[in-house]
């Protein structure tokens, strides 16, 4: 008989830990006590304290059991519950009573698998068929119940049988893995069988030998039916992933081998389990680059549908809130060198994989918060001695990496457009006002130095990815403008931070005249109508620069630079920009 049960799992863990101590309590008295009352003999005034004392135990004991079995039933109906007071329905009454349960069923189960076996008919299949569905989805998530079934069937090999015997008479040809119909059509009986083999594992009671043979012996179809029909444990999950992704077969040609929904499926087990997904790409270098080879992600033949999983599996990983920010970095980082290698621009690269896809979008949008070590990576590549460097896992990125991943990412014309703009928030926001350039503390100054230094690195971000992204004209002279603007709108927000507005100086050089200036300069050299070369473009960017700066200083009432006030500046934007400029002009072609 069913029970409906509520229960505090915070308060329920910390109860079992407190029977815990007390069996620790109540163990280290007993040898003692025993010795005691050997020791009086005829005298002892208690006889039954020892007695009493191993109820005790075995009470704190079998409470501990129960609890632990009620809390396992918990977690596979709801995975994703929350701390707190929570209800569940429970199958059984006691880990005994489901374990019997189960008994029955497996020995059901196997007894009908014997006797198809011997027949091998389709009407002693559908035997099987209904001994599995008989199993229940419900009861399954019992874990004693669950490894209990398993126990009864004859070892693992006929999980494999079970599983190929269903593909063969309900989705012929499908050995590629199951299309979304006939995954639907599973769970009402395959489905048991692939919630009581995870249920077992994630709690630790699949018979031994089980997990081993499953993960090494089962076929891939086997597998992804399981994580696709059946929430399975990180670990197990992310075993499958590595052996899936891992495979040359991944993405194969359709006309070859028909759609490659294996994968799909994998990928669909990640968009529920976000955080397993994010240990995959942090504990697993070389998964993130054979995830998004173009094979992959363009080969499978799904009809868009692999791609789509996968950037809705990314968004959720990628989430600030799922999982711990290390783990987060780890798999950032894994990512940006799986993508961003020397040669990924190539044909037989990764570029393919991001022209205008479904991912490009997501991963800039959960970049944002990592664009100050993408900045100070620039910069600490270029000037060392400025003191300016990104922080824990992010010093080892090679900045050529992390611009050639932007250079990806810019393969969709929208999400350039969004870097763009990221970027230039970023820069608004580098502690505006907290240091002026000619401040006459050397301290300050020299703040000022490495947070332009990390506006112009960036900028050089932005540009090197150009130099990979496959703009038409028009759209590679806004970038290259935005970019050269990055480092004058933030000294503009520095000085007149006390004297008006940051937001009418910035606008006005976004959009206004001194835009035009240097995208007027850079379609000349693109359209041949300059003999300069790109350096003396280059040259002649950061002169409007400065000019720029210049100019609206005094149109806002500043005092105008000095001397050695301009020299200072320029030789900063010179230093930041230049080579970058230069390089993304060369790369372009005047």
């Amino acid at each position: 008989m069913a029970e409906f049960m509520g229960m505090d799992p915070a308060g329920v863990q910390a109860l079992i830990r407190r029977l815990e101590a007390g069996k620790s309590v109540l163990a280290g008295a007993r040898p003692g006590l025993e010795t005691a009352i050997a020791e009086a003999g005829a005298d002892w005034a208690g006889p039954g304290g020892v007695t009493a004392m191993h109820r005790a135990w075995a009470f704190f004991h079998d409470t501990q059991a129960d609890l632990r079995w009620r809390l396992e039933v918990l977690t596979q109906v709801l995975p994703d519950s929350p701390h707190e007071l929570t209800t569940v329905k429970m199958p059984f009454a006691s880990q005994e009573q489901a374990a019997a349960a189960g008994t029955r069923a497996g020995t059901a189960l196997a007894e009908t698998l014997a006797a198809h076996r011997t027949e091998d008919t389709l009407s002693s299949w559908m035997k099987v068929d209904s001994a599995l569905a008989a199993a229940g989805l419900d009861d399954t998530r019992d874990p004693a119940y669950a490894a209990a079934l398993l126990r009864a069937l004859d070892g693992p090999e006929s999980l494999h049988t079970i599983f190929g015997e269903w593909m063969e008479v309900h989705a012929a040809g499908q050995r590629n893995g199951l299309r979304p119909d006939s995954l639907d059509k599973a769970r009402v009986s395959l489905g048991a069988l692939a919630v009581a083999f995870t249920t077992a594992e994630a709690s630790g009671r699949l018979p031994v030998g089980w997990r081993e043979n499953v993960l090494t012996r089962a076929e891939p179809a086997t597998l992804s039916a399981i994580v696709g029909l059946a929430r399975s444990s990180e670990a197990f999950l992310n075993e499958v992933a590595v052996r899936q992704f891992g495979s040359s077969a991944s993405g194969s040609v359709p006309l070859l081998a028909g759609p490659d929904w294996n994968s799909a499926l994998v990928v669909r087990a990640y968009t529920a389990n976000p955080g397993a997904f994010q240990r995959l790409l942090a504990e697993h270098r070389d998964v993130a680059g054979q995830l998004l080879r173009p094979a992959l992600v363009r080969g499978t033949g799904t009809g868009g549908e692999f791609s789509a999983l996968l950037a809705t599996a990314l968004d959720r990983a990628f989430d600030p809130r799922t999982g711990a920010a290390a783990t987060r970095e780890r798999a950032w980082i894994n990512l940006i060198n799986g993508v961003g290698y020397k040669g990924t621009e190539m044909v037989s690269g990764h570029f393919l994989t991001f022209k205008d896809a479904p991912l490009n979008l997501v991963l800039a949008k959960r970049l944002t918060p990592y664009l100050g070590e993408l900045g100070r990576g620039q910069v600490h590549a270029d000037s060392p001695d400025l003191e300016v460097a990104p922080s824990g896992l992010w010093k080892a990125l090679d900045a050529d990496v992390a611009a050639r991943f932007v250079g990806a990412l810019m393969q969709d014309p929208q999400t350039a457009k969004k870097l763009q703009a990221d970027f230039a928030a970023y820069v608004q926001g580098l502690d505006i006002g907290k240091e002026y350039p000619f401040s006459s503390d050397w301290v300050e100054r020299k703040e000022f130095v490495q947070l332009s230094a990390e506006a112009g690195g960036l900028s050089n971000l932005l540009l090197g990815g150009s130099t990979y992204a496959e703009f038409n004209d028009d759209e590679f002279i806004d970038l290259v403008a935005d970019a050269a603007l990055l480092p004058v709108n933030f000294i503009l927000a520095k000085i007149f931070e006390d004297a008006t507005a940051l937001g009418s100086a910035t606008i006005d050089h976004q959009s206004g005249e001194g835009k035009a200036l240097l995208t007027d300069l850079v379609k000349n050299y693109l359209d041949g109508w300059t003999p300069d070369t790109a350096e003396a473009v280059a040259d002649r960017l950061i002169t409007i620069q400065m000019d720029l700066l210049q100019n609206s200083m005094e149109e806002h009432g500043q005092e105008p630079l000095t001397v050695w006030d301009r020299d200072f500046v320029e030789g900063v934007f010179h230093k930041r920009l230049h080579p970058a400029l230069v390089n993304a002009l060369e790369a372009r072609g005047g």
